[in-house]
């Protein structure tokens, strides 16, 4: 026989057991229903958060709301607007993209080829170090009036690898060195020419081969073409090179050592040099038209940039302190030229057009159009001699 206390505690264990049980299944309820779910039929890729509504201060935009995103201040929806609209908007991620592109970029670097062509004596690799502020140019030859006499143009090939906030560039600069210094200059633009399409040739021979996966792009994007100041305008040299390279190369005009002018004397200068490329009918790098939706800032910065060509431009590897100010400049007993003033020459404009905003639209027009037409002239010539 039981006793009535025995049987009063069982019946307690059978209770609390019961009451364990159905706490348990409550607690599993209200995390199925409050974290996770998923509404049946369950559609793509499309996972529902349920939310107190209660709870305001959770906002199903933001990074801790996202935790599968892990670049955090990478995350593109923190810069949308949060509307009412947007809440009850689903996303499926794709927004990260960019990010995505972003970063596989950055880690496999940038490259960009410029070459340099002008007479000896106007600073191109004063100019090239100040741009890039880097000394490239460390074993210069200069050569004497007798040497110049059979002096031949030479092609020159320098890289530089250099990191700014992470982001890796190899910068490829193409020296001609020799040009414009014989007495005879006839066909001195040719080993141009030559090199040029030889590095096109290079790049289709890599393209038609089995492995494709590291082609390395030295096809030339910009050249820039320094005018000597000791003229009245376009020699004919200046004009022959530019008319037989301008559909091979992106050419940018750069009147060399501004500081040898005043400022009415600069713009009566670049008036004529571009009425002379009018003239001849030479394409040089034309920039292309903003988008509608660019903002005003940028828009007014292109055409300042546009007006700006050719470019009269200083270059300094010296630095210079004035008035607690450490300036890289010229220095000349009447007066201090800076190099990165705007009232002096076009040297930022010019900085700031190769790298900040057009290089990669230099790129882009290498690959998309003149590369393209070494390509079909090839192709045509092949078909032809089939």
């Amino acid at each position: 026989m039981i006793s009535q206390g025995a049987e009063s505690t069982t019946a307690e264990t059978e209770m609390t057991s019961q009451d364990a049980t159905e706490e348990i299944e409550s607690e599993v309820d209200a995390c199925s229903t409050s974290t996770l779910c998923y509404t049946s039929p369950l559609p793509m890729h499309r996972w529902v958060r349920l939310v107190d509504p209660a709870d305001c201060s959770i906002n199903p935009l933001s990074s801790s709301y996202l935790p599968c995103i892990p670049w955090g201040t990478h995350n593109p929806f923190n810069s949308l607007e949060v509307s009412s609209q947007d809440q009850e908007k689903e996303y499926v991620g794709f927004a990260t993209l960019p990010c995505q592109i972003q970063r596989k970029s950055v880690k496999k670097g940038f490259e960009f080829t410029l070459m340099v062509v002008g007479e000896s004596g106007l600073g191109k690799s004063t100019l090239i170090s100040s741009l890039f502020l880097t000394d490239v140019y460390t074993d210069m030859t200069f050569f004497n009036a007798q040497e110049r006499i059979h002096k031949t143009v030479a092609i020159k090939k320098k890289t530089v690898n250099t990191v700014e906030k992470g982001v890796k560039l190899r910068l490829n600069i193409v020296d001609t060195p020799g040009f414009g210094d014989a007495l005879d200059n006839s066909n001195s633009w040719k080993a141009m020419v030559d090199y040029i399409d030889q590095q096109f040739e290079q790049y289709r021979s890599a393209e038609i081969s089995l492995n494709r996966k590291n082609i390395q792009d030295n096809r030339v994007h910009c050249c820039l073409y320094f005018i000597s100041p000791y003229g009245h305008g376009l020699k004919p040299i200046d004009v022959e090179f530019m008319k037989a390279l301008h559909e091979k190369v992106n050419i940018v005009p750069v009147l060399a050592k501004a500081d040898c002018f005043t400022r009415s004397e600069i713009h009566t200068m670049k008036t004529k040099i571009l009425h002379e490329i009018d003239k001849h009918r030479i394409k040089i790098y034309q920039f292309p038209e903003c988008d509608i939706d660019d903002d005003e800032v940028f828009k007014k910065q292109d055409l300042e940039l546009k007006r700006s060509i050719p470019y009269a431009v200083i270059g300094s590897n010296t630095i210079v302190e004035r008035d607690g100010r450490k300036l890289r400049g010229r220095l000349y007993p009447w007066g201090f030229v800076e190099v990165e003033n705007l009232a002096h020459c076009d040297f930022v404009h010019l900085r700031n057009m190769l790298i900040c905003t057009h290089m990669q639209d230099l790129k882009d027009m290498t690959e998309d159009t003149l590369y393209e037409r070494y390509r079909t002239r090839i192709l045509c010539q092949a078909k032809a001699s089939t």
